[in-house]
């Protein structure tokens, strides 16, 4: 092949990629809330500095990342909250990354909490809320999370919504109805630590244009969440954190799983792993909150 229809080919191919990588960045782009919020300024006037994740599987507190990695940046001690299945083998990269102290502050529950799984080969879809206490073990892990609340004292609890678990997924609703139910039961206690709950959310748009628009299967657990909890979703956002210092904080904390947790991580934060941190949480740069407020406010 002459050089000049060498050349030719080349400079075709790097157009042709370029075209590529922009069609598919304006689309990511489009994928991101067209409602619009107020910014958070109450983390950053917390008193104590304390917070506690409390999520049911280690890889559903990367929603929440960058805002972790800003408060660890502001001095905050972080505990993370994770209850591991018994005898479940994901994720030990980062079980051993916690080990090692590399992440501090990861308590890594070994309970079983759910009793379906020989039965249920599809755990991820929801199931009615009256179903709930034959399914989940509710007074085993609801001891468990008592103690270590109380142990540790957090300002802040950080989980997923207590509606619908982000996509339907009813351990995350387990879990995080634990929370909110706990904090109701003890938020009149003398001393009760526990000021607000975040609750990790997408806006409407988002939630549409990730969880329907670019759903992977047939089997859609968000649509059949919506109809099972009889909900519009997930709770709407009262607040967001903008998080682009910390991306590349989060990105390594998404990269910290196994590879069938980045292929799902992947699914609600899509093209994360194609491009640098630089580029991708230029575009996704905001986490959004639900915000419940347990006790009266902030000792300054």
């Amino acid at each position: 092949m002459p050089r000049r229809t060498t050349r030719k080919l080349f400079f075709f191919i790097v157009l042709l990629f370029i075209f590529a990588v922009g069609a598919h960045l304006f689309y990511l782009n489009s994928m991101t809330a067209r409602e619009t919020y107020p910014v958070d300024t109450y983390l950053d006037h917390v008193f104590g500095k304390r917070a506690m994740i409390v999520t049911a599987h280690d890889d559903d507190a990367y929603s929440f990342a960058g805002t972790i990695a800003k408060l660890t940046g502001d001095s905050w001690d972080i505990r993370q909250i994770s209850f591991k299945m018994k005898d479940s083998l994901k994720n030990e990269l980062f079980y051993e990354l916690a080990k090692n102290e590399e992440l501090e502050g990861v308590d890594l529950i070994e309970a079983k909490y759910r009793n379906d799984l020989e039965t249920n080969k599809m755990p991820y879809m929801p199931i009615p809320y009256e179903k709930f206490p034959s399914v989940f073990n509710h007074d085993t892990i609801y001891h468990y999370l008592s103690s270590l609340i109380d142990n540790y004292q957090p300002d802040i609890i950080f989980t997923l919504d207590d509606i619908i678990g982000g996509y339907g997924h009813p351990d995350h609703v387990f879990i995080s109805k634990l929370v909110v139910e706990y904090c109701n039961r003890n938020k009149n206690n003398p001393g009760f630590s526990v000021k607000r709950i975040y609750q990790s959310v997408f806006p409407p748009s988002m939630a549409e244009n990730f969880l329907v628009k670019n759903s992977w299967s047939s089997i859609n657990p968000y649509l059949a969440g919506k109809k099972i909890y009889q909900c519009q979703g997930m709770p709407n956002p009262d607040v967001y954190v903008f998080i682009y210092p910390w991306g590349r904080q989060k990105k390594e904390y998404m990269n910290s799983f196994d590879p069938l947790d980045r292929k799902y991580i992947a699914k609600f934060s899509p093209g994360y792993n194609w491009y640098p941190y630089w580029i991708y949480f230029k575009i996704f740069n905001k986490e959004y909150f639900r915000v419940i407020q347990v006790t009266n406010e902030i000792k300054n």
